[in-house]
């Protein structure tokens, strides 16, 4: 099971919420920012871990989703 809280949301720029699963409690704080060019940069950095592995399958885990992102994001 994972336990998340919301820590601070700025619309439509920042989201940042706890993350604690497996005995990792980590930040994750997504945020947006509109280019001249009319996209949009997205940024995500995740903190806090304790366990390299954690970090490792976390490193593979957003890789794989943030790219399953912009699959869904065309379609909307």
């Amino acid at each position: 099971m994972i336990h998340c809280e919301v820590l601070e949301v700025v619309e439509p720029h920042r989201l940042s919420y706890s993350w604690d699963s497996g005995g990792e409690n980590t930040t994750i704080i997504w945020t947006l920012q509109e280019n001249k060019d009319g996209t949009v940069h997205q940024h995500l950095d995740q903190t806090g871990f304790n366990k390299v592995q954690a970090l490792g399958g976390a490193k593979y885990g957003w890789t794989s989703m943030c790219g399953q992102l912009e699959k869904v994001l065309v379609e909307l």
